[in-house]
């Protein structure tokens, strides 16, 4: 784990918790892991992780931060917001078809 993207692994963190805690059905679990990906390719980390491992294949990526306590929790909760372009919608066949997780 301590290779990772100190950002991705507290984002992980919390989506779980908010997964466990939060989410009514399948269709919200859905529309919150459209957020975090959309938050993801806008940040450095995402294409970061794939320079290190596909393009220059060095395994050495650069973390923005670097450290998991630089990682504010401001940060981690920009990864749950609705994305300016627009939010996934539920379609209506996932709420008719939705039970509790």
């Amino acid at each position: 784990l301590e290779s990772m993207s100190p950002t991705s692994l507290k984002v992980t963190l919390e989506a779980l918790r908010r997964g466990e805690t939060e989410m009514k059905s399948i269709g919200e679990c859905l529309q919150m892991e459209y957020r975090m990906a959309v938050a993801c390719t806008k940040e450095n980390d995402f294409y970061e992780g794939v320079r290190s491992v596909l393009v220059d294949k060095d395994r050495n990526p650069k973390w923005v931060p670097s450290q998991l306590e630089d990682v504010t929790q401001e940060h981690v909760e920009r990864h749950f917001q609705v994305p300016p372009e627009g939010d996934w919608e539920i379609p209506a066949v996932v709420h008719q078809q939705d039970s509790k997780l």
